[in-house]
């Protein structure tokens, strides 16, 4: 048991049940955080050597156990906590929206997860909302005993238990139908969605646990690695347009007339596919775009010049068609959010550059942290981020102040074209 929580405890039965939560629900993620390698495995053989239908339902189901039986483990805990099930069962209904894994749900642009369950006047959102949000019920006060801490994480136990084990039936009894069908890139999809989406639910119990006893501890320490759906997205789309951005020019010397460049230009090409392959952001891909990203390498390191400048045109438009990435929904509402806190703090420091400098600079650079989290959203705006880095004030002086607020205003602008 972590010494941070044990030490935060002082009641040995209420110790006992927070250590084994916390200790279940870190087994549960380490389970479904091996569903990456496997899925895309899986996706690789299914390409390559086709199975026997009945063979691959079989290995299917199996991937599935594997993946889900930590977390089955620790709802049954969670159960046996929670006492009385009727008082889990919440007075609403529970929607589930699973998305439409039929449209793209192996794409980058495809399914982004389970949506939103709601839980009569609050929102359990598995798959992609903030951690903040699933814990705003808990209040912080010292002065609360153990007992009265532990209610309150019971109660939001509950919530998430009772949402994750709905969407584990739901998916399971979608998971049988697409086998029925033959639908292997389906099933797939929704083992990536439904592994995403328990992931947020789980590292939600650990929150929830050391938001009650240790607030100042970040649970995201607890779970080192850990990225939730929005982390994994924008992850995702920021590496993409890092690697398009190195790739482009390369790929237009490798297309153009004069041949003395092909050969420069074909080398440093097969160098950075080599290190994106085995980069983070590639693995955090979903399996279709990580495996045809791991064709596109394996082609350009065999190829001669001749054949490799078809094959680097085609990763080039591979490359923009990923950006379709930004219509995730976990990513608009990221950027809708994102673009509003840079207006305001934008509109805050127009009217305090004169009169309070210091201020004005404390809400650019609140706009300029907004300002990254939207690289790879487009490449005309990440062009001016990367100017702003090279421009940002270096004291409280006015004249600097009001160049860098202008700078962020243009990003703003050409981030709501």
């Amino acid at each position: 048991m972590d010494p941070r929580l044990q030490s935060a405890i002082a009641t040995p039965k209420i110790q006992g049940h927070a250590g084994d939560l916390v200790r279940l629900a870190l087994q549960a993620l380490e389970d479904l955080k091996q569903l990456d390698e496997g899925l895309y495995e899986r996706f690789v053989a299914s390409r390559k050597a086709p199975n026997d239908p009945s063979a691959a339902a079989a290995g299917l189901r199996k991937l599935w156990a594997q993946t889900f039986k930590g977390l089955l483990e620790l709802l049954e805990l969670c159960r046996s906590l929670e006492g009385d099930p009727k008082q889990r069962e919440p007075d609403t209904e529970v929607n589930f929206d699973f998305g439409d894994l039929e449209d793209g749900a192996l794409e980058e642009g495809g399914a982004t997860g389970l949506g939103a369950v709601t839980l009569g006047d609050g929102e359990l959102d598995l798959g992609s909302s903030d951690i903040g949000d699933l814990l705003s019920g808990i209040d912080e006060h010292h002065d609360e005993g153990d007992a009265e801490k532990w209610t309150k994480v019971l109660e939001k136990v509950g919530s998430i238990e009772y949402g994750l084990r709905s969407q584990h039936t739901e998916a399971c009894a979608r998971l049988e139908v697409a086998l029925e069908a033959g639908e292997i890139n389906q099933v797939l999809g929704l083992l990536d969605d439904t592994q995403s989406s328990s992931s947020e639910g789980v590292h939600a119990l650990v929150a929830a646990v050391y938001e009650a006893f240790v607030p100042d501890v970040n649970p995201a320490s607890v779970v080192p690695g850990y990225l939730t759906s929005l982390g994994r997205a924008l992850l995702v789309r920021r590496g993409l347009a890092e690697l398009a951005m190195t790739v482009t020019p390369y790929n237009n010397r490798l297309q153009d007339d004069n041949t003395r460049l092909h050969q420069h230009a074909l080398t440093t090409i097969r160098e950075v596919m080599q290190q994106f392959v085995s980069s983070v952001v590639c693995r955090a891909m979903r399996p279709a775009d990580r495996w045809q990203m791991v064709e596109f390498e394996s082609e350009l390191q065999n190829q001669s010049v001749a054949a490799a400048r078809l094959t680097s045109e085609g990763l080039a438009k591979y490359l923009e068609s990923l950006g379709s990435i930004n219509q995730r929904e976990v990513l608009l509402l990221h950027d809708q959010r994102t673009l509003e806190e840079m207006r305001e703090s934008l509109a805050t420091a127009r009217g305090l550059v004169d009169i309070s400098p210091r201020t004005a600079n404390e809400m650019l650079e609140r706009a300029y942290q907004a300002a990254q989290r939207l690289r790879g959203r487009n490449p005309a705006t990440d062009r001016l981020v990367i100017q702003l880095e090279k421009h940002a004030p270096t004291s409280s002086n006015p004249t600097e102040t009001t160049a860098f607020l202008e700078r962020l205003e243009a990003v703003l602008s050409a981030s709501e074209r």
